[in-house]
């Protein structure tokens, strides 16, 4: 046995009540039979939730029919929410972010990334709804990272864990891609009130006590105490890792899903492939602790 699997088992895994269909050995499972519109904030099965979020990294809800209250209702019962303020959001509900593209907004260039890492407290996890999905196209993959840094030589996981990278909106959010008609004076106050933080490149998951690669290539702008030679060539590196077969899964999204990833563990890519298509999504972020 090994020691992610003795640490795994350290975890409550008392997720009787849930009918759980695991998608491939490193990450991802479907919950079926389950109503998130019930209330469901009284009952165990929101720590059975959590603890499938936590063995499973990404799991999925289909045939959900979601009001905007109910989306921010059940994300909020894992932890305070998150307002972005790069993003349009749902008409007076400012935790719910909106990622729509369509005929007159084409999705940018997709990235893989960890959300929020430009925070000092990035993201626990997000819950994400379909509202309109297109017939072909515009699926999402995530991967491990619990995978990315397993790979690694152990010379590589002592190295890494001796550094810290440097994260900011800056590197992706800017004048051509926030489509607010605020966005200079948003970007501005941004420049004020979200200055460059600081993370391990290797964090420890709070829970499960494992260790995962936390530099991404939408936030990541530089190693610390490296060269600026150095620190490309190192973050390529790493940025590379992500997208293997082995580490991913990826979801065929149907209208009424809904996917909630455990934002301390894992990177994902939304796939824009389905352009001039209309899709739309709305995206509950709850706000986790300090890395470490």
């Amino acid at each position: 046995m090994n020691s992610n699997q003795c640490e795994q088992e350290e975890i409550s895994t008392d997720t009787n009540d849930l009918n759980i269909e695991i998608l491939v050995p490193a990450i991802g499972a479907v919950i079926h039979d389950i109503d998130l519109s019930n209330s469901l904030d009284k009952s165990n099965i929101i720590q059975q939730i959590e603890q499938a979020l936590i063995r499973h990294q990404v799991i999925f809800f289909r045939n959900q029919h979601l009001t905007p209250k109910q989306h921010r209702d059940f994300a909020r019962l894992f932890g305070n929410l998150h307002t972005n303020p790069f993003h349009s959001h749902v008409q007076d509900m400012p935790e719910l972010m909106v990622l729509e593209f369509g005929p007159d907004r084409k999705p940018s260039d997709g990235k893989w990334h960890t959300d929020i890492t430009f925070m000092e407290r990035p993201a626990l996890g997000c819950v994400l709804y379909a509202r309109e999905i297109p017939a072909v196209g515009g699926d999402t993959i995530w991967s491990s990272m619990y995978s990315a840094y397993d790979a690694l030589s152990l010379p590589m996981k002592t190295f890494l864990s001796t550094l810290s990278a440097e994260h900011s909106y800056a590197k992706n959010f800017s004048l051509t891609n926030v489509h607010l008609p605020d966005a200079r004076e948003r970007l501005d106050k941004a420049k004020q009130e979200l200055p460059p933080v600081i993370h391990p490149v290797i964090r420890t998951h709070p829970i499960t006590k494992r260790k995962s690669l936390f530099v991404n290539s939408t936030f990541t702008t530089r190693i610390i105490g490296l060269s600026d030679i150095e620190s490309d060539m190192l973050l390529n590196y790493l940025f590379s890792l992500v997208n293997k077969p082995e580490y991913t899964i990826r979801w065929h999204w149907k209208e009424n899903d809904v996917a909630f990833w455990d934002n301390r563990s894992t990177q994902h890519y939304p796939v824009g492939d389905y352009w001039p298509n209309c899709r739309r999504m709305e995206r509950a972020t709850i706000i986790g602790d300090i890395p470490s």
